[in-house]
């Protein structure tokens, strides 16, 4: 049987070793030349225990926008994290501390870290995007006689993971209703009529609610069969997007739980996959029929998209 046009799009991903001094253990890590040329890095693992990270010693410097993701792992509780995690902003060493899900942003030239998660309730899911083809960093050592400080100059940087509602309907939200979205900024599309296949509970970020920055990306807990979306075949992006299916237990990070058909190109080309894996969508790439063939188990799916917004206009047949 000959190979698949679209094969090349639909990467099985496993952990592996990160840049030299950023992480203790071993997570998913993948740059552009790794995703055939979207622009972008992408990583993701989880704490299990109070740890310090990223970097593991002194502090860091990027030439290109980063975002740091922490995100809790109980199923059906997409707002809470359970852990206490701080983060050392600025040449000042301004620290900062949050208990809730959260997205620290990382402006190029920011001196940063390091994470220090101070308490682990249970494992949470730690992912990062860098807004660059390939890790860069500058290494800031510790310098003798300075510590941390207080203060609020970098409070704009720390946000929750929650979507903020607009008073324009948005078709990244589904069928396009603001009311989608939950009072508490969860949005539930499989229990909204989006398709029976997509997210329990799914919080999803735009340019306008991340200062500014590239970029939008979700994340979401699923669970459920079937189609994703009641739209039509497929739909379209102005911009590149990575589709991230991974797993939620620590303790199986190979494990994906589910088993998921997605169409590609103009043709729809079918791909099954039942293993952590990043499907990318060049931009203007027709993607879609999605649909959830079998899940025994919960698992996370993210999108990241190269746009501050997100539009998805669907194909005509």
């Amino acid at each position: 049987m000959a190979e698949k046009e679209f094969v090349h799009l639909i990467k099985p991903v496993s952990p592996e070793k990160a840049p030299e001094g950023l992480y203790s253990e071993p997570r998913y890590w993948m740059e552009s030349k790794d995703m055939e040329g979207f622009n972008a890095q992408f990583s993701y693992g989880f704490v299990k225990k109070p740890e310090v990270f990223h970097p593991l010693k002194g502090a860091l410097v990027h030439p290109y926008d980063e975002l740091l993701v922490f995100e809790g792992t109980e199923f059906g509780n997409i707002l809470h994290l359970g852990a206490e995690v701080s983060i050392e902003l600025g040449e000042e060493r301004e620290e900062h501390v949050f208990s809730e899900p959260s997205v620290v942003l990382i402006p190029k030239g920011l001196q940063h870290g390091p994470v220090n998660v101070r308490k682990v309730d249970r494992p949470i899911a730690h992912y990062t995007i860098g807004l660059g083809p390939a890790y860069q960093a500058e290494t800031i050592p510790d310098k003798p006689g300075t510590s941390r400080t207080t203060g609020t100059e970098y409070s704009h940087l720390i946000k929750k993971m929650m979507t903020y509602a607009d008073e324009e309907s948005d078709p990244a939200r589904g069928t396009g209703p603001v009311s989608v979205i939950g009072s508490d900024g969860v949005m539930r599309p499989a229990d909204m009529g989006v398709g029976p296949g997509n997210g329990d509970q799914v919080v999803w970020l735009y340019g306008k609610d991340l200062e500014g920055f590239e970029v939008n990306f979700t994340w979401g807990f699923y669970s459920r069969c079937g189609k994703w979306h009641r739209g039509g075949e497929g739909h379209v992006h102005p911009e590149a997007e990575i589709l991230c299916f991974l797993p939620l237990d620590p303790e199986k990070p190979d494990y994906l739980g589910a088993e998921l058909e997605l169409g590609m190109g103009k043709e729809y080309e079918r791909h099954i996959f039942n293993t952590p894996t990043i499907g990318i969508c060049p931009a203007g790439f027709p993607h879609l029929p999605l649909i959830t063939r079998w899940a025994d188990t919960p698992y996370a799916f993210i999108v990241v998209c190269l746009s501050g917004e997100h539009a998805s206009p669907w194909v005509e047949a």
